[in-house]
Order: structure tokens, then C-alpha cells, then sequence
């Protein structure tokens, strides 16, 4: 695969850009999954 990208520098670029699209994703997921600015507020209960 690396001889390809080597030759190919498209198909290099396509593979960075899919690899760190998913890596958003994940991080967009995990952010959103574990209530990232949703816990209650300490002053709340006063």
C-alpha cells in the first residue's frame, strides 16, 4: 500500500484525509456520548 501512495500521491492524500475524517467523527461521537458541558451547574441546588 505504502508503494502505492508513493507512486500515487492522490491516493495518499484520499487515505490521510478518510483516516482523520473518521478520527473527527469518533471524537465528535465520544464528546457527545459522555455529555461533555452537561453536567449540572454546582450552583444550581442554592
Amino acid at each position: 500500500m505504502k508503494e502505492l501512495a508513493r507512486y500515487h500521491p492522490i491516493i495518499s492524500f484520499i487515505g490521510k484525509t478518510l483516516f482523520y475524517f473518521a478520527v473527527l467523527l469518533i471524537l465528535i461521537y465520544l464528546y457527545g456520548y459522555y455529555g461533555a458541558g452537561q453536567e449540572p451547574f454546582i450552583y444550581n441546588e442554592f
